[in-house]
């Protein structure tokens, strides 16, 4: 019995060796294939000689030199990258990348950053492209919020993504038309939509109330008022919309009640 278990454990080395040599067999003329070509796919926000660039790609002399883990390592390095994906056919290495989900462009004096869906800061780099996302302007404090660290900590940057998620789940149309959220540094808060050539002040506190109702307005006021009838929409007074004209500024914006 005792020397049946040892030929069985004999015969079961065996093959788990002869299995990683052949992986290594495997791995060994994966890498002896040198890159010729390189393909990327899936850019949206940069062009893809930009990701190029970053990565060193430009120069195709120097494929031979590379492996598809150093080319992915390079790209996954990139700001806007969230993933990468490299399979290595014949010569010819294809690469797919993942950009990171954004939610927002925050401007604050001449610097602009994105926000993405993790809530961490992202520096706009040149010659992005398609940044069709909601506007979050004028923050307070919002020097203090470092890249590529969390934005939780600034308050009135969370009032306004609070506000484009609450728009996108509520009203996706009026969400996909919110152009801006100027939080005028702590001062009332003022969006505006693209479909609207007039601003609409909903002032502070209660913000996501305001929003609903907001979308209950717009849903029931004639679109004819809606585009050529209004200088403003006021929901800074509690119970209260005010419709109406105005040539004073927002701190002191009067009008019809509503």
């Amino acid at each position: 019995m005792y020397s049946k278990v040892k030929i069985s454990s004999i015969i079961f080395l065996l093959v788990i060796i002869g299995v990683l040599i052949g992986a290594s067999v495997s791995i060994d003329d994966e890498e002896q294939t040198s890159i010729k070509l390189i393909e990327l796919n899936g850019n949206v926000h940069l062009p893809k000689a930009e990701y190029y660039q970053f990565a060193n790609l430009e120069d195709a002399t120097l494929y031979e030199t590379l492996t598809p883990a150093i080319v992915k390592d390079r790209l996954e390095k990139h700001p806007y990258i969230q993933q990468v994906d490299v399979i290595l056919n014949e010569n010819t290495l294809v690469i797919t990348i993942y950009e990171k989900k954004f939610e927002a462009l925050i401007m604050h004096g001449n610097k602009e950053c994105l926000v993405t869906e993790d809530n961490i800061k992202i520096p706009k780099l040149p010659h992005s492209e398609k940044i069709d996302y909601p506007i979050i302007s004028n923050p307070l404090r919002a020097q203090k919020v470092k890249e590529f660290e969390s934005v939780l900590s600034n308050s009135d940057i969370v009032t306004g993504l609070k506000i484009i998620s609450t728009l996108k789940l509520i009203d996706p149309d009026l969400y996909e038309n919110l152009s801006e959220i100027d939080l005028r540094e702590g001062k009332d808060i003022v969006l505006q939509f693209s479909q609207f050539n007039f601003p609409i002040v909903i002032g502070r506190d209660n913000e996501i109330d305001k929003i609903m109702y907001l979308d209950q307005l717009v849903q029931s006021l004639d679109k004819k008022l809606l585009l050529n009838g209004l200088d403003y929409i006021d929901l800074r007074y509690s119970k209260h919309i005010y419709l109406g004209k105005s040539d004073e500024n927002f701190d002191g914006a009067k009008g019809r009640n509503s």
